[in-house]
């Protein structure tokens, strides 16, 4: 199964809140990416998404890309996550085998 989300964050990430996600995302198996203009990261990789999220800025739109077979186990968490860490979501999402 693949997950394909986007949403819109409302202020820019902490390094608590980069760990916090990064150790969520860990929790499953499925492949999660992380990405925005472009680019697109392993959500597992603590390094490079510290680094990615140094450049994110307030109202910055991130897209969210989960595959493998505890992926929509691994989308309520993540996005769950996401959306009370962000009060205010734009949400794209779509779903395929």
């Amino acid at each position: 199964m693949k997950i394909d989300w986007t949403f819109t964050l409302d202020q820019p990430w902490t390094l608590d809140r980069v760990l916090n996600f990064v150790t969520m995302a860990n929790q499953y198996t499925s492949q999660i990416y992380l990405g925005a203009q472009g680019e697109k990261l392993n959500a597992k990789g603590l390094l490079g998404i510290v680094s990615w999220s140094m450049s994110l800025r307030e109202q910055s739109t991130i897209a969210l890309q989960l595959e493998g077979i505890d992926a929509q186990e691994a989308f309520e968490g993540v996005s769950t996550y996401l959306q009370n860490q962000d009060e205010v979501l734009h949400t794209t999402y779509s779903r395929s085998s």
